[in-house]
Protein backbone atom coordinates (compact mmCIF):
# COMPACT_ATOMS: atom_id res chain seq x y z
CA UNK A 1 0.00 0.00 0.00
CA UNK A 2 0.90 2.96 -0.91
CA UNK A 3 1.31 5.46 2.23
CA UNK A 4 2.47 8.88 0.68
CA UNK A 5 0.53 12.16 1.37
CA UNK A 6 -0.96 13.30 -1.52
CA UNK A 7 -2.00 17.08 -1.17
CA UNK A 8 -5.21 17.87 -2.51
CA UNK A 9 -5.72 19.86 -6.01
CA UNK A 10 -6.28 23.32 -6.90
CA UNK A 11 -9.50 22.15 -8.52
CA UNK A 12 -10.39 20.15 -5.56
CA UNK A 13 -9.69 23.37 -3.04
CA UNK A 14 -12.19 25.28 -5.41
CA UNK A 15 -14.80 22.98 -5.17
CA UNK A 16 -14.89 22.65 -1.63
CA UNK A 17 -14.95 26.75 -0.37
CA UNK A 18 -13.36 30.16 -0.74
CA UNK A 19 -9.89 30.86 -0.74
CA UNK A 20 -8.96 33.80 1.17
CA UNK A 21 -8.74 36.54 -1.10
CA UNK A 22 -12.00 35.40 -2.46
CA UNK A 23 -13.51 35.81 0.46
CA UNK A 24 -11.78 39.36 0.99
CA UNK A 25 -13.02 40.44 -2.42
CA UNK A 26 -16.73 39.70 -1.58
CA UNK A 27 -16.40 41.51 1.75
CA UNK A 28 -14.60 44.62 -0.12
CA UNK A 29 -17.42 44.86 -2.85
CA UNK A 30 -20.27 44.58 0.06
CA UNK A 31 -18.99 47.21 1.49
CA UNK A 32 -18.89 48.95 -1.04
CA UNK A 33 -22.37 48.02 -2.04
CA UNK A 34 -23.59 49.14 1.54
CA UNK A 35 -21.99 52.48 1.12
CA UNK A 36 -23.48 53.08 -1.99
CA UNK A 37 -26.86 52.37 -0.63
CA UNK A 38 -26.16 54.53 2.35
CA UNK A 39 -24.95 57.29 1.01
CA UNK A 40 -28.09 57.37 -1.63
CA UNK A 41 -30.32 57.24 1.49
CA UNK A 42 -28.88 60.25 2.57
CA UNK A 43 -28.57 62.12 -0.22
CA UNK A 44 -32.51 61.31 -0.01
CA UNK A 45 -33.39 62.15 3.45
CA UNK A 46 -30.91 65.45 2.97
CA UNK A 47 -33.58 66.54 0.19
CA UNK A 48 -36.57 65.80 2.33
CA UNK A 49 -35.61 68.26 5.05
CA UNK A 50 -34.79 70.77 2.74
CA UNK A 51 -38.02 70.13 0.86
CA UNK A 52 -39.52 70.45 4.08
CA UNK A 53 -37.45 73.28 5.27
CA UNK A 54 -38.35 75.18 1.92
CA UNK A 55 -42.17 74.08 2.81
CA UNK A 56 -42.16 75.68 6.48
CA UNK A 57 -40.57 78.82 4.92
CA UNK A 58 -43.29 78.88 2.12
CA UNK A 59 -45.98 79.11 4.71
CA UNK A 60 -44.22 81.23 7.00
CA UNK A 61 -43.98 83.91 4.81
CA UNK A 62 -47.33 83.60 3.07
CA UNK A 63 -48.92 83.69 6.38
CA UNK A 64 -47.10 86.90 7.31
CA UNK A 65 -47.31 88.23 3.73
CA UNK A 66 -51.32 87.91 4.24
CA UNK A 67 -51.90 89.05 7.80
CA UNK A 68 -50.12 92.44 6.08
CA UNK A 69 -52.06 92.41 3.47
CA UNK A 70 -55.21 92.20 5.45
CA UNK A 71 -54.04 94.71 7.61
CA UNK A 72 -53.39 96.86 4.90
CA UNK A 73 -56.73 96.80 3.48
CA UNK A 74 -58.34 97.83 6.27
CA UNK A 75 -56.35 101.14 6.31
CA UNK A 76 -57.85 104.25 8.17
CA UNK A 77 -56.47 108.17 6.49
CA UNK A 78 -57.04 111.24 7.71
CA UNK A 79 -58.89 112.81 4.94
CA UNK A 80 -60.23 116.45 3.66
CA UNK A 81 -61.52 118.51 4.86
CA UNK A 82 -60.99 117.57 8.19
CA UNK A 83 -57.38 116.91 6.91
CA UNK A 84 -54.89 120.46 6.85
CA UNK A 85 -51.61 120.39 5.70
CA UNK A 86 -49.64 120.78 8.75
CA UNK A 87 -47.59 123.80 9.60
CA UNK A 88 -44.43 124.26 12.26
CA UNK A 89 -45.96 123.68 15.12
CA UNK A 90 -49.00 121.73 14.92
CA UNK A 91 -49.17 117.92 16.04
CA UNK A 92 -48.55 114.89 13.92
CA UNK A 93 -51.51 113.58 12.29
CA UNK A 94 -52.17 110.64 14.37
CA UNK A 95 -53.47 108.98 11.05
CA UNK A 96 -50.38 109.27 9.18
CA UNK A 97 -48.53 106.37 7.16
CA UNK A 98 -45.18 106.42 7.33
CA UNK A 99 -42.56 104.26 5.94
CA UNK A 100 -38.86 104.72 6.28
CA UNK A 101 -35.70 101.92 7.27
CA UNK A 102 -34.05 101.09 10.27
CA UNK A 103 -30.39 99.24 10.72
CA UNK A 104 -30.26 95.77 12.74
CA UNK A 105 -27.49 93.31 13.19
CA UNK A 106 -25.44 95.27 10.63
CA UNK A 107 -28.68 95.70 7.87
CA UNK A 108 -30.77 97.86 6.42
CA UNK A 109 -34.59 96.76 7.17
CA UNK A 110 -38.01 98.26 6.29
CA UNK A 111 -40.36 99.84 8.82
CA UNK A 112 -43.88 100.61 8.14
CA UNK A 113 -46.69 102.17 10.55
CA UNK A 114 -50.12 102.96 9.63
CA UNK A 115 -53.82 102.61 11.63
CA UNK A 116 -55.82 100.21 10.44
CA UNK A 117 -59.20 98.24 11.27
CA UNK A 118 -57.73 95.12 11.60
CA UNK A 119 -57.21 95.41 14.75
CA UNK A 120 -56.01 92.18 16.68
CA UNK A 121 -57.39 91.57 20.39
CA UNK A 122 -54.36 90.01 21.94
CA UNK A 123 -53.50 88.98 26.19
CA UNK A 124 -57.36 89.15 26.48
CA UNK A 125 -57.98 92.62 25.37
CA UNK A 126 -61.23 91.66 23.72
CA UNK A 127 -61.29 95.74 23.11
CA UNK A 128 -61.82 96.72 19.36
CA UNK A 129 -61.16 100.13 17.22
CA UNK A 130 -58.58 101.51 14.75
CA UNK A 131 -55.11 101.00 15.69
CA UNK A 132 -51.56 101.77 14.83
CA UNK A 133 -50.03 99.11 13.47
CA UNK A 134 -46.36 98.67 13.04
CA UNK A 135 -43.90 96.10 11.07
CA UNK A 136 -40.80 96.38 11.80
CA UNK A 137 -37.25 93.80 11.99
CA UNK A 138 -35.68 92.79 15.15
CA UNK A 139 -32.70 90.22 16.36
CA UNK A 140 -33.91 87.17 19.01
CA UNK A 141 -31.43 86.48 21.71
CA UNK A 142 -29.81 83.35 19.13
CA UNK A 143 -29.37 85.98 16.88
CA UNK A 144 -31.62 85.16 14.44
CA UNK A 145 -34.09 88.07 12.35
CA UNK A 146 -37.93 88.00 13.02
CA UNK A 147 -40.61 90.43 11.28
CA UNK A 148 -42.72 91.80 14.42
CA UNK A 149 -46.20 93.41 14.32
CA UNK A 150 -46.96 96.07 17.46
CA UNK A 151 -50.62 97.00 17.77
CA UNK A 152 -51.94 99.72 19.70
CA UNK A 153 -55.79 100.88 19.80
CA UNK A 154 -56.26 104.35 20.16
CA UNK A 155 -55.10 106.81 21.35
CA UNK A 156 -51.65 105.51 20.33
CA UNK A 157 -49.03 105.60 22.67
CA UNK A 158 -45.12 106.29 21.65
CA UNK A 159 -43.79 103.38 19.48
CA UNK A 160 -41.26 101.34 20.99
CA UNK A 161 -40.18 97.81 20.31
CA UNK A 162 -41.00 95.08 22.17
CA UNK A 163 -40.39 91.23 22.40
CA UNK A 164 -44.23 91.18 23.31
CA UNK A 165 -44.99 92.13 19.91
CA UNK A 166 -46.30 88.77 17.98
CA UNK A 167 -43.77 87.21 15.22
CA UNK A 168 -45.66 87.39 11.71
CA UNK A 169 -42.69 85.65 9.99
CA UNK A 170 -39.04 84.27 11.17
CA UNK A 171 -35.47 84.15 9.28
CA UNK A 172 -35.40 87.06 7.91
CA UNK A 173 -33.01 88.08 5.49
CA UNK A 174 -34.38 91.22 4.18
CA UNK A 175 -37.68 93.62 4.08
CA UNK A 176 -38.65 96.59 1.35
CA UNK A 177 -41.03 98.47 1.05
CA UNK A 178 -42.00 99.91 -2.41
CA UNK A 179 -44.67 102.98 -2.42
CA UNK A 180 -46.57 104.11 -5.57
CA UNK A 181 -48.28 107.03 -5.90
CA UNK A 182 -50.94 108.73 -8.28
CA UNK A 183 -48.70 108.73 -11.20
CA UNK A 184 -47.48 105.11 -10.20
CA UNK A 185 -44.29 106.64 -9.24
CA UNK A 186 -42.38 104.53 -6.78
CA UNK A 187 -40.48 105.27 -3.73
CA UNK A 188 -38.99 103.14 -0.81
CA UNK A 189 -39.85 105.82 1.54
CA UNK A 190 -43.11 107.86 2.62
CA UNK A 191 -44.35 109.91 4.77
CA UNK A 192 -47.84 111.17 4.38
CA UNK A 193 -47.38 114.20 6.58
CA UNK A 194 -44.46 115.40 4.52
CA UNK A 195 -44.00 117.83 1.40
CA UNK A 196 -42.09 115.45 -0.64
CA UNK A 197 -45.47 113.28 -0.95
CA UNK A 198 -47.90 116.42 -1.35
CA UNK A 199 -49.20 115.34 2.08
CA UNK A 200 -50.74 112.26 0.23
CA UNK A 201 -51.20 108.36 0.98
CA UNK A 202 -50.01 105.72 -1.83
CA UNK A 203 -51.88 104.54 -3.63
CA UNK A 204 -50.49 100.42 -3.52
CA UNK A 205 -47.66 99.31 -1.15
CA UNK A 206 -45.36 96.41 -2.50
CA UNK A 207 -43.83 94.12 0.25
CA UNK A 208 -40.72 92.43 -0.60
CA UNK A 209 -39.73 89.66 1.74
CA UNK A 210 -36.74 87.26 1.81
CA UNK A 211 -36.38 84.59 4.27
CA UNK A 212 -34.35 81.26 4.70
CA UNK A 213 -30.58 81.07 5.04
CA UNK A 214 -27.52 82.86 3.38
CA UNK A 215 -27.09 80.26 0.98
CA UNK A 216 -30.69 79.42 0.25
CA UNK A 217 -32.63 82.52 0.37
CA UNK A 218 -36.40 82.41 -0.48
CA UNK A 219 -37.98 86.24 -1.82
CA UNK A 220 -41.64 86.94 -1.66
CA UNK A 221 -43.25 89.67 -3.64
CA UNK A 222 -46.29 91.12 -3.60
CA UNK A 223 -48.74 94.38 -3.96
CA UNK A 224 -51.19 95.49 -2.29
CA UNK A 225 -54.05 98.01 -3.62
CA UNK A 226 -55.29 100.12 -0.96
CA UNK A 227 -59.01 100.75 -0.85
CA UNK A 228 -58.27 104.25 0.68
CA UNK A 229 -55.74 107.58 0.19
CA UNK A 230 -55.78 110.19 0.42
CA UNK A 231 -54.91 112.69 -2.69
CA UNK A 232 -52.22 115.49 -3.06
CA UNK A 233 -52.89 118.78 -1.61
CA UNK A 234 -53.38 121.45 -4.12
Amino acid sequence: MNSAHRWPSPAAISAGGFTLLEIMVAIFIFALVITTIFGSFRAVFSSADAVGGDVALFESARTGLGRMATDLKGLVVSDYPRYTKPTFNDPKDPYRLVGDTTDVAGGSFGRLRFVSLAHLAVNGDSRQGVSRIVYYVSQRADESLVLRRADHLYPFPDFEESVDDPILCDNILALEFAYLGAEDETSDRWDSESADTDYATPRAIEIRLTVGTPSRPKPFTTRVSLHVHRKAAE
